[in-house]
């Protein structure tokens, strides 16, 4: 019989692992909308979203919902955490794009604490896999509708683990602090802050306004589009109008752009992959690889670049690489989706100091108006 010594729920199943994450959520709900993080997830209204350690394909997943909290368990996970989120419809576990995982059910409405569990993040650290390499177990029960009156925080129970750890594995490793974003003041000051603070939740609700209008068209399930229209908003209807073939001129311009302001463009090796993706409109090694070899070469110099409006810092070389991730043919995503993931990893490259400018380019480059 269910009761508080078993789950009212427990099912299994696999997730598909895009882009280092994974959420539970519903159509509904904008994943964007972050309040508080950790090292394994980080939670906002109605949904919760996990950090993998590998970037892409299956992970394991079980679901529990209980009706009172459950015995701690954390001897076989190597990261536990817990925080609260309140669901006005049932949510599941999903890709980060919205695709439901199958044989994992359904969490009822509701308001609950929920902890997290995960194992493996470290196996194959920024990698796509074809077989399942984590384990994960999400634990839910009710929680009184008090715990949900103040902004929700993320308690880490236990963590063993090196994934999106905010440490650096060595000290002479640039390493981004994660834990701030950045936002201009009243004065157009830059200034680094917490994301709870006044100024960091206005950046946040300023990236919501999405430019001064709602998404439309093809824009309305983009996720980036959701995460850059305030940015500069004719830059992406813009986007959003082109065919194939324009869009790929535009991620080559990127790319090639944010090579030569990274320094990139200066080691053949790295070239090359830029070369081949660009000549054949597709790459099909993973660019997280590259990233990684050109992370820890001592031969390439890195820098720490602040975050443009409402986002983290970057390290600038890595980030130029993932503007690769436009022509990264094994995750079948449409043409629209890749020229704004390279986009917004531009944007990461030249960060505050330099995007606007990199904007004004990409207007004149493009011809593209304010209409």
């Amino acid at each position: 019989m269910a009761g508080d010594t078993e789950p009212v729920l427990h099912t299994s199943g696999i997730v598909e692992v895009d882009h280092d994450q994974f959420v539970v959520s519903n159509d509904d709900t904008d994943t964007l909308d972050v309040q508080a993080k950790g090292t394994l997830i980080e939670v906002g209204p109605g949904f919760l979203a996990t950090y993998t350690g590998v970037s892409y394909g299956p992970a394991r997943v079980m679901v529990q919902v209980w009706q009172a909290e459950p015995a701690d368990e954390y001897d076989n996970w190597e990261v536990v955490e817990e925080s609260v989120i309140t669901a006005s419809a049932a949510i599941n576990v999903r890709s980060l794009e919205g695709r439901p995982s199958e044989g994992l059910g359904q969490i009822p409405a509701g308001s609950y604490c929920v902890r997290a569990h995960a194992r493996g993040r470290d196996t194959a650290t920024s990698q796509e896999v074809t077989e399942p390499v984590e384990d994960y177990l999400l634990q839910f029960w009710p929680t009184p509708l008090d715990d949900l009156a103040e902004p929700p925080v993320v308690a880490t129970l236990k963590k063993t683990d090196r994934a999106w750890s905010d440490e650096p594995s060595n000290d002479t490793e640039l390493w981004p602090d994660r834990s701030m974003i950045y936002a201009r003041d009243e004065n157009g000051v830059t200034r680094k802050v917490d994301p709870e603070s006044d100024l960091g939740r206005a950046a946040s609700a300023l990236t919501r306004a999405y430019g001064g209008r709602p998404l439309e068209g093809k824009l309305t399930d983009q996720t980036y589009a959701k995460a850059l229209a305030f940015l500069d908003r004719p830059l992406v209807d813009w986007l959003a109008q082109q065919d194939d073939e324009t869009l790929d001129e535009f991620k080559t311009f990127c790319i090639r752009t944010c090579f030569a302001v990274s320094g990139l463009d200066n080691y053949p090796w790295v070239n090359e992959w830029a070369d081949r993706a660009i000549a054949q409109r597709r790459l099909d090694e993973d660019y997280f690889d590259l990233a990684e070899r050109v992370k820890w070469d001592p031969a390439i110099p890195k820098r720490i670049v602040p975050g443009v409006p409402a986002r983290r810092e970057s390290l600038q070389q890595y980030e130029a690489v993932k503007t690769l991730a436009g022509f990264y043919e094994p995750v079948p995503y449409d043409a629209l989706h890749r020229a704004l993931e390279t986009y917004m990893w531009a944007l990461d490259t030249f960060g505050m100091d330099g995007y606007e400018e990199f904007i004004a380019t990409l207007r004149e480059r493009f011809e593209i108006s304010d209409e």
